[in-house]
């Protein structure tokens, strides 16, 4: 193994996500947006905060590269203790909702919360790559109009402590996954799913109960 390549992946791995943390925390030293001890970024995360809005960012959290976090409105981003978020993750948080990511969660790469009304995603719990948490949905009453013009319902979604949402998972407004639940890849949750259930299908479906 080269010196030079050895040296990359220090860089990589170790000096870089510091150098990346202390650049984060320049760019974004303000009153809107708060960062834990011991954070570390692949890269500056694009941070859009509206004046009434904030973020904060726990102890021992971990953003890989491509995080985009927007609060707008009196919104708040709460990312609490030792979370990883992956790469291209984007959290949304907009009118007066509050999007938490619970200690020690994980969210999979290219997921979008987007938080029209309030996400809680509980301790521990894991969400895999291109997950999508949908608080909002347009509204379709007024045939005369056009629906990009008729504004949104929303409602808050829950991911209980410990649950597991596995690859490519939609989970519509309104929605509680209950905690210790597991949801199918490509599934399409409409309604609530009660703890330790497992579910998948289009649109989703008791499969059994976890440990049985």
């Amino acid at each position: 193994m080269s010196p030079l390549f050895s040296l990359s992946q220090k860089w990589q791995r170790q000096m870089g996500p510091k150098v990346m943390a202390q650049l984060t925390r320049l760019f974004y030293s303000s009153r809107n947006v708060t960062i834990g001890r011991q954070f570390r970024t692949d890269a500056v995360p694009r941070c859009l905060v509206d004046r009434d809005a904030c973020i904060s960012i726990g102890t021992n959290v971990e953003l890989r590269a491509g995080v985009e976090l927007r609060a707008h409105g009196s919104s708040h981003i709460v990312i609490e203790d030792n979370c990883r978020i992956d790469r291209g993750v984007r959290i949304l948080a907009s009118n007066s909702s509050c999007v938490r990511v619970g200690s020690g969660a994980r969210i999979g790469m290219y997921s979008v919360l987007n938080g029209g009304d309030s996400i809680d995603v509980g301790t521990g719990a894991l969400l895999s790559g291109f997950v999508y948490l949908q608080t909002s949905q347009h509204r379709f009453d007024d045939r005369a109009r056009l629906i990009r013009d008729q504004g949104y319902r929303h409602a808050k979604v829950v991911v209980g402590d410990g649950a597991w949402l596995a690859a490519h998972v939609v989970v519509m407004p309104g929605v509680s996954i209950g905690c210790g639940a597991v949801v199918g890849s490509n599934a399409v949750v409409t309604k609530s799913v009660a703890p330790r259930e497992i579910v998948g299908g289009v649109p989703a479906q008791l499969l059994r109960n976890a440990g049985i």
